[in-house]
């Protein structure tokens, strides 16, 4: 089998002199037998970089979680992931990205002993099984190795790269069930070293505050899927009342979203919303929200025509972004028979602000389906006036920080009258958050505020 254009074995049959000469059946079998081993060869191999593969590597790793369980010796692992590959894949091609491969796999196997493997785990992933090394010794390895990697630079045609990667460390240790867990720890670690930065090593401590909370949120991504395959997810609402006319006028409310855990308990959504951010799962829970407002919304308008029901959904940042989503709420919308002049669909400030043509097109595309939008925590930005001329918003919802300090904080106070004042010169409705009291709903009143929503006016309840 030739890897890298070099054969890796031969095989050989061996027989006594006194024997008689190989047959043709003997050559034949001999050809087979080659063929097999080179099969289980390159089963395990990695044809880029003729390092062994993700299976050849776990195979490493259950011998060796075998050995520490039977002896002293100690293992410890490396889980090495190359900054911004993408990047150098984009832009100058695969054969590029292949090429980086190949050296940065060099790099490594040279730097270390023959006794330890190396192995490609996946896109631009390396693992190093270090056989008598302790965690110390290998967090050394590991800076060595990032120091090394990242003096080199890359070329190709006529581009130069900086190149630098991001190691994870983790001991095996014997009471662990399996090899699974000093590679999934190693793997927590690289992904925390890259949030904190290119260029960098982590070690794996289970008592790690960054390391707790980067596994907690792990551990949210397949309960956040399972949870959506098995329709845990519940909708909640809560009433936005107008506060200058009668607030029969109208049935309008912010969509809520609760999860049901594996035993019946609520779970609010500052468990989970995080971790959905950060792995970029709200397109799905947005997708979700969407579908089934408008369903229950239709539901509702069916058994009471005359109901002057309306309804804000909140979206993220992500899903403004994503290709096809804006056809899936157009599509959502159409199929449901909702008129879209009920639906308002609000996106926090910060989040308009980082995707802002993004935003604006997504605003537009939807404004002229008829669908209202609601800027979220306006005020908590430090551009907010700057940017509210760009987005074709209709509400703002002053960021209930202010709102419910406003009666014992003057600059708070100020805040929230500016906002609105803002607003009504730009032809804006306002909401306030956070009503959390009687003092603070009469003064909104005063103040000319459009809407309230908060405790103090209605607590979140099952959208039925």
């Amino acid at each position: 089998m030739l890897t890298k254009h070099h054969a890796v074995g031969i095989l050989v049959l061996v027989n006594t002199p006194h024997k008689p000469d190989f047959s043709n059946s003997d050559r034949k079998l001999c050809d087979v037998l080659a063929a097999e081993a080179a099969k289980l060869i390159q089963a395990r191999r990695d044809s880029i970089t003729g390092l062994i593969n993700r299976r050849g590597f776990t195979e490493k790793l259950q011998q060796a979680q075998t050995m520490i369980k039977k002896s002293q010796t100690k293992y410890s692992l490396l889980f090495i992931d190359i900054d911004q590959f993408k990047i150098i894949n984009d832009t100058s091609g695969q054969k590029a990205g292949d090429r980086l491969l190949n050296h940065v796999s060099g790099l490594i196997t040279s730097t270390l002993k023959d006794s330890h493997a190396v192995g490609r785990l996946g896109a631009d992933e390396f693992g190093v099984l270090l056989e008598n090394c302790d965690v110390d010794k290998a967090q050394q390895a590991a800076e060595k190795l990032c120091q090394l990697i990242n003096q080199f630079r890359f070329s190709y045609e006529a581009k130069l790269y900086d190149i630098s990667v991001c190691i994870g460390v983790a001991e095996m240790i014997p009471e662990a069930d399996d090899f699974s867990v000093a590679l999934s720890s190693a793997n927590l670690a690289c992904n925390v070293a890259k949030e904190q930065g290119r260029n960098r090593v982590h070690v794996y401590h289970p008592s790690d505050k960054e390391m707790i909370r980067h596994e907690n949120e792990m551990h949210w991504v397949s309960r956040i899927n399972l949870a959506l395959e098995q329709e845990r997810f519940q909708l909640y609402r809560q009433k936005i009342l107008p506060l200058n006319k009668t607030p029969e006028a109208e049935e309008h409310y912010e969509i809520l979203l609760r999860l049901k855990d594996e035993n019946g308990m609520l779970i609010p959504p500052f468990n989970f919303i995080p971790a959905a951010e950060r792995y970029n799962l709200m397109s799905k829970l947005d997708r979700w929200v969407v579908k089934n407002t408008l369903a229950k919304m239709a539901l509702a308008i069916q058994k009471e025509p005359e109901s002057k029901l309306s309804c804000s959904i909140n979206l993220s940042g992500q899903s403004f972004c994503e290709p096809g989503f804006v056809t899936f709420v157009a599509e959502q919308i159409n199929h449901s028979g909702v008129s879209p002049q009920r639906i308002c669909l609000e996106i926090t400030e910060t989040a308009a602000v980082s995707n802002l043509s993004q935003t604006v097109r997504f605003m537009e595309t939807l404004k002229r389906l008829g669908c209202s939008f609601s800027l979220d925590d306006f005020g908590s930005g430090m551009s907010s006036f700057t940017y509210l001329k760009t987005f074709p918003v209709d509400y703002l919802k002053i960021d209930g920080h202010f709102v419910k300090t406003m009666m014992t904080n003057t600059v708070d106070y100020a805040m929230v009258k500016s906002i609105h004042e803002i607003g009504k010169v730009m032809g804006l409705k306002t909401i306030a958050e956070f009503v959390e009291n009687d003092d603070i709903f009469q003064e909104l009143v005063r103040l000319g505020i459009d809407y309230g929503q908060g405790y103090g006016i209605g607590k979140p309840e099952p959208f039925e």
